[in-house]
């Protein structure tokens, strides 16, 4: 297969060799991308969740929460926490993927090739990655989390007040609150992912795409799957992480809560949103991520190239 170029045509790309920081440009440039057009679903995936806690249930669904946000709290109100967001995407990514990146090729060059860890190696090398990322970012995800499910104009200060009340009743430890949920949603669902997404890049159905066209759909499909497994644990997570207070934040109250309530079908709230927010993420990320690669790759080869 080829990839048009302004001088011909030249072999399609298999490896791409790239160094750290033309990895974490790569990474925080697509992060960026990515959050600026998902925030607003993040934001009514947050809001659905925080609703069921209270028993509001003041959303029908993704497009109600959408017109009603838009309505009583203005446009801006929909990229709520794209700030902190952004702010953790940044050693997030870098983390995440330089680390994929690089315990994925270690173990492809070293004596464990061609052994089960190197057939599994995304499978483990995404949980693994995704474990250090979320150790790192994880205060910065809850203040997000909070200014996400927050109303009003008045969003930020309330919430900054509330989380140094929250570390002074009970030290600073609370800002890892929601870790273990977390971890439980993350390392799973980025185990899942990396291994569907090798998979489906390998697999004859897109073997005749372009490389951005097969990064996009493998990124999309994997993802998708992967929301969708993992939705019982952003729930939890998300209200353990808004819980003002240690005794409400417990996981096994929370899941209490959710059963009676809701029964099973109140693990999987907010799932619509989530999965049309992280499909779509997924796709951008990693064709972003790639296709950065791949630009530096070209312009080290002094090659002037179009992807299609």
């Amino acid at each position: 297969m080829t990839e048009q170029t302004a001088i011909g045509t030249v072999p399609k790309i298999q490896a791409i060799h790239s160094s750290s920081f033309e990895k974490i440009a790569s990474a925080a440039a697509g992060a960026v991308i990515t959050m600026s057009f998902m925030t607003p679903l993040d934001v009514i995936k947050t809001r659905l969740q925080e609703s069921s806690r209270h028993g509001l249930n003041e959303y029908k669904g993704t497009l109600d929460g959408l017109s009603k946000i838009f309505r009583n709290e203005g446009l801006f109100a929909l990229w709520r926490g794209l700030v902190p967001g952004l702010i953790m995407a940044l050693p997030s990514t870098a983390i995440y993927y330089v680390g994929y990146d690089h315990i994925r090729d270690y173990t492809r060059n070293s004596e464990f090739k061609d052994t089960i860890l190197d057939v599994y190696s995304p499978l483990w090398a995404g949980g693994l990655a995704r474990t250090f990322a979320g150790l790192v970012v994880s205060p910065l995800e809850l203040f997000r989390t909070r200014m996400q499910s927050a109303e009003g104009v008045y969003g930020f200060s309330a919430v900054w007040r509330g989380v140094r009340e929250m570390v002074h009743r009970e030290g600073a430890k609370a800002l890892w609150r929601g870790l273990l949920p977390t971890m439980l949603r993350d390392v799973p669902f980025s185990a899942i992912y990396w291994m569907g997404y090798e998979e489906l890049k390998r697999s004859p159905i897109l073997s005749d795409r372009s490389h951005f066209e097969s990064s996009f759909i493998a990124g999309a499909s994997s993802g998708m799957i992967a929301a969708i497994v993992t939705t019982p644990f952003d729930v939890v997570k998300t209200q353990r992480q808004v819980s003002s207070y240690a005794e409400e934040a417990r996981v096994g109250l929370i899941i209490k809560k959710i059963v009676a309530k809701d029964g099973t079908v109140g693990f999987f709230r907010g799932v619509v949103p989530r999965v049309v927010k992280v499909a779509p993420a997924c796709a951008i990320m990693i064709s972003s991520y790639e296709m950065g690669k791949h630009f530096f790759a070209y312009r080290k080869s002094d090659t002037i190239c179009i992807i299609a």
